[in-house]
């Protein structure tokens, strides 16, 4: 029987590093200093460019494929049920426990008054119209729509095992979703069904692509040579070339092939390139680092807003500065939260 373990090790470091990608994916802040014309504001442009709309874009799309591997290296219809309950106490609790809190802080901000410019919020009213929108469809939470993904994608687990099943199935499955996604056939309709509140089908073909890995090529994850070495980094420059083709192109399949072979590389570059200490560190709460980075990172971004001097200089500073300040102030977090009240730690965390 095939050995279906994966490196514990390996898995915590590369989720600790994509979890570190999307907080600083969310630090881009050019909308709030004013960028004159000149060769430091092209210089910030293009540095927040390169990391924020560029490389940690591939962070999502591979935590959706990590996702996918996982749920299905050992899945079958028998266990439907037991993965159901399993994501319930990582996901579902986790997921309305985020909201809520995000809902009651918006709320709060409102009845006082300090709602107007904080994110973009509005002043939330308290009445079932506003809780469902927030609790259940994350409206004062719009960072948890990957969760939300993830919850649709287990419970939709038996049609998507019977579509990565057969081999050939799965691989026609992947490249119509492809061909659908890059494509209007399906105009009006696949953006009215196809949206945030049921699935978003460009993450679903990276879970998917997971998925199929998960089933049938698990043996996949562990190989190692200098062929794998070579491929991996050539592949993260592909990466790179499709990213460029995509942008003068617009053509939505080759977005797709960018992000899935950069994500796909990324795993393979990661057993080349030795991790930082300070990955360890985070390794342990990532989840706790996704659903807590955007409020305080938020906070931070306001207050620089009306603190700082307006430049290009303090755009950058503040972009490299303020995503350390808020890792910094989540690993704090963690250890208050473990060691007085683990109970709503295990929540907050995902249950890990």
């Amino acid at each position: 029987m095939e050995n279906r373990t994966i490196d514990n090790k390996k898995l915590s470091g590369i989720n600790a590093l994509m979890s570190v990608l999307v907080v600083l994916l969310h630090s881009e802040n050019l909308h709030a200093y004013t960028m004159t014309e000149g060769m430091l504001s092209s210089f910030v442009k293009g540095f927040e460019w390169f990391f924020s709309e560029n490389l940690c874009l591939v962070a999502v799309p591979a935590f959706f494929m990590i996702s996918g591997v996982l749920f299905y290296r050992d899945f079958d219809i028998s266990l439907y049920p037991k993965k159901l309950k399993s994501r319930f106490f990582s996901l579902i609790v986790p997921f309305f426990a985020w909201n809520l809190f995000r809902y009651l802080l918006f709320y709060i901000l409102g009845v006082t008054g300090f709602a107007k410019g904080v994110m973009g919020a509005r002043p939330l009213e308290f009445n079932f119209k506003s809780i469902i929108s927030s609790v259940v469809f994350y409206e004062s939470n719009l960072g948890f729509w990957f969760i939300y993904q993830l919850i649709l994608y287990s419970i939709l687990s038996p049609v998507i095992r019977l579509l990565v099943k057969n081999k050939w199935v799965g691989i026609f499955s992947v490249f119509g979703m492809i061909a659908i996604y890059s494509s209007d056939i399906f105009g009006d309709f696949l953006m009215v069904t196809m949206n945030k509140r049921f699935i978003l089908l460009d993450s679903f073909i990276y879970y998917f692509i997971g998925a199929y890995v998960g089933t049938h090529g698990f043996w996949l994850l562990d190989k190692k040579s200098n062929t794998i070495k070579y491929l991996s980094f050539a592949g993260l420059l592909t990466g790179q070339a499709l990213h460029y083709i995509y942008l003068h192109t617009c053509l939505l399949w080759i977005y797709v092939l960018w992000l899935a072979i950069s994500a796909i590389s990324l795993w393979y570059a990661y057993d080349y390139i030795k991790p930082a200490k300070w990955l360890t560190a985070i390794s342990s709460i990532t989840f706790f680092v996704y659903a807590g980075h955007g409020t305080i990172l938020e906070f931070l971004q306001l207050l620089g807003a009306y603190t700082l001097h307006d430049s290009p200089i303090v755009a950058l500073i503040t972009y490299i500065l303020f995503p350390v300040a808020t890792l910094l102030l989540l690993l704090g977090l963690s250890k208050l939260y473990k060691r007085y009240t683990p109970r709503l730690w295990k929540i907050l965390n995902g249950g890990r």
